[in-house]
């Protein structure tokens, strides 16, 4: 290869797209072409374009010529003698002789001849002076070109090789959660505010279904990110540098208050307000009560999330919620009836969920098989989102964490999954009002598998068939909470309930028990709630239900047969709160007794054969909850009223009518 090609394929490189430029365009570097600069001096400024310089090529000068010389380019040489003869150096000591010259013209390559000349003298022939001055010039020219290039290639590549690892280096520190060390820890990429918006896009590292969703100039995405920038941007801004993680963490948050409708939520107080902390921004907390430092964790990532009692969120649940997914620990939805959508099949990418609670709220479809890939789950709620429906996944069985599993109100049909009962931590068992689901056999299995729970709540049972509460219910010892609600109990309570020592609540209303009160139910001495309302007991109400139960609070007797006076023992219930006795066929007065429950503020007597006066320190008392709405916040107050006392009874005083001296 000639230096004249080398030259030609250096130009085409510099000219033309060349490698260093691709690389700049995926790297999403703008690159802008400068003019030319010219880099020689004045003196060469009429140096006219250069031909290509001749090959090397050793010529024989004619016989007649003295001293039979080899040219080389610009360079002489006697064959007899060792001294090397430039052009332009030999001028002054040659004289020049006409008779002598003769003339020769060598052909190179066919491009140009050389005249050859010779003196008298027997000196080597030489190229006339001016003609080696244009060379040099040319050579010249030609050297600083080229090294000109090759300097100018190293130091872009360089420059290049150094954007790209500094570009590499924050991208990857800002998308590994695991390395923050504070809320307020030094940027990992601290010219991120002086970054072109689509430099600062690809930093973040979003999936591509956001990037999708963000060529829709309205969408949520795409009004997150300009929220996003024009904050990071914001030279007054004392968050200007934060960290990628926080900024992708913004970014969820926004995204999902965009779709979601945020500027129509009841409770919004801090959000999207750049200078405040994102752990602070309103409704994040699960509790009112609780502190916001609940929900985040000692580094500032978001680990719950939950929104409570109407907030009025209307639209889909975004699935860049899901960038949250290697901190998010809780997400809980409570009345919010204006989400709908379904549950994304990318819930099972959130490996570090454990609770995910979806209560009455429009969320509709079915439960997603990929469920069975969250981990760490360990408490799975679907209540009362009546438009989740199909089967219950088997894939559920693959939760080898989960504890708790509660699903109410949703439209599940077939078998529970017979994985679901080798779950080996299952402590908290609950279907309720599921009337696809078949549930027949749900209590037998749970007994038989030995499942290691402590409450166990069945309601509704699909198929309608009666069956009275298998005895082996005593192997149970664990159960601290035990509901079996329209389950079509039929025949008597067993006395093998009596070995449930560790129970606090017994739900067993809405079935048709019958005979007398259970004598089983005295010897669970740590009962705080009783509902055997809507059965068929009768009898009288034994006084020991009182004595012995002395921890009850609530007692929900109601609808059934029994007959008698209410016992003067009511008054060892020291902490009761609520006590109905309603639609029964008691009878006497009211024992003075009663006025011993200072914590009781709801007595519900309607409907009963019960006369007499009720004391008048027991009115205040009596009354009932009544819910008042203000727009969209809602309130109980307590307001006295006489329905629940004296509808359907001969009592007198208070509300119910002057008494009969």
């Amino acid at each position: 290869m000639t230096d004249l090609d080398a030259t030609e394929m250096d130009n085409q490189e510099i000219d033309g797209t060349s490698s260093v430029e691709l690389v700049e365009i995926k790297a999403g570097i703008s690159k802008t072409t400068a003019p030319p600069i010219n880099l020689l001096p004045p003196i060469f400024d009429d140096i006219v374009p250069l031909p290509p310089p001749l090959r090397p090529t050793t010529v024989l000068a004619p016989a007649s010529i003295p001293g039979a010389q080899y040219v080389y380019g610009g360079f002489s040489r006697d064959p007899n003698s060792s001294v090397i003869h430039h052009g332009d150096s030999t001028t002054n000591n040659l004289q020049i002789q006409e008779n002598v010259i003769e003339e020769a013209f060598v052909e190179n390559d066919d491009q140009e001849t050389h005249l050859l000349e010779s003196d008298s003298t027997g000196t080597e022939p030489r190229i006339p002076n001016q003609r080696s001055k244009k060379y040099w010039r040319q050579r010249l020219l030609h050297v600083l070109s080229l090294e000109v290039n090759v300097f100018l290639l190293v130091v872009m590549v360089i420059l290049l090789i150094f954007l790209a690892v500094s570009i590499n280096t924050g991208g990857h520190t800002s998308s590994n959660s695991s390395q923050p060390t504070g809320i307020d820890m030094a940027p990992s990429n601290p010219q991120l505010a002086t970054m072109a918006p689509t430099t600062f896009l690809e930093s973040l590292n979003l999936p591509d279904y956001t990037l999708s969703n963000m060529e829709r100039a309205q969408s949520p995405q795409s009004k997150a990110y300009q929220w996003l920038i024009q904050n990071v941007n914001n030279k007054t801004s004392t968050l200007q540098d934060l960290p990628l993680w926080r900024l992708t963490q913004r970014f969820a948050l926004a995204t999902f208050y965009y779709s979601t409708r945020g500027d129509h939520w009841v409770k919004k107080n801090g959000w999207l307000e750049w200078e405040m902390n994102e752990c602070d921004w309103e409704q994040l907390h699960i509790f009112q009560e609780s502190s916001p430092e609940l929900n985040c964790n000692d580094k500032g990532e978001i680990t719950s999330l939950a929104f409570e009692m109407s907030n009025n969120l209307e639209g889909t649940i975004p699935l860049e919620m899901l960038l949250l997914g290697n901190r998010l620990e809780s997400f809980l939805l409570y009345r919010q009836l204006g989400l709908t959508g379904s549950i994304p099949t990318e819930v099972g990418l959130l490996k570090k969920l454990t609770e995910l609670t979806l209560s009455i709220t429009g969320i509709s479809g079915t439960l997603p098989t990929e469920l069975g890939r969250c981990e760490s789950l360990q408490s799975l709620y679907i209540v009362q989102t009546t438009q989740i429906n199909g089967p219950m996944p088997s894939q559920i069985g693959l939760l080898s964490n989960l504890l708790e599993l509660s699903l109410m109100g949703a439209d599940l049909t077939g078998p529970v999954p017979g994985e679901v009962y080798q779950l080996p931590g299952l402590n908290s068992f609950s279907i309720q009002e599921c009337h696809g689901l078949d549930t027949e056999t749900i209590l037998q299995e749970a007994i038989s598998k030995a499942l290691p729970l402590q409450t166990l709540v069945l309601s509704t049972q699909s198929l309608g068939t009666k069956m009275p509460i298998p005895s082996e219910i005593g192997t149970l010892r664990e159960l601290g909470y035990l509901g079996l609600v329209d389950w079509k109990i039929d025949g008597t309570v067993p006395k093998e309930l009596g070995c449930l020592s560790e129970l606090l609540s017994l739900d067993l209303h809405d079935n048709s028990i019958s005979g007398t009160m259970p004598l089983a139910l005295f010897e669970l001495t740590n009962l705080v709630n009783l509902n055997l309302g809507f059965n068929q007991l009768q009898g009288t109400l034994p006084p020991v239900l009182f004595s012995k139960l002395s921890h009850l609070q609530f007692i929900y007797i109601n609808d059934n047969m029994f007959s008698g006076t209410i016992p003067t023992e009511v008054g060892q219930l020291s902490g009761a709160r609520k006590l109905e006795l309603q639609n029964t066929n008691l009878s006497g007065t009211l024992p003075t007794e009663i006025l011993m429950l200072e914590n009781l503020n709801s007595l519900v007597l309607k409907n009963t054969s019960l006369s007499g006066s009720i004391p008048e320190e027991l009115c205040n008392k009596l009354y009932q909850q009544e819910v008042k709405c203000y727009g969209d916040l809602c309130k109980r107050l307590p307001v006295k009223t006489n329905t629940t006392v004296c509808h359907g009874t001969s009592l007198c005083g208070c509300d119910c009518g002057p008494c009969q001296n």
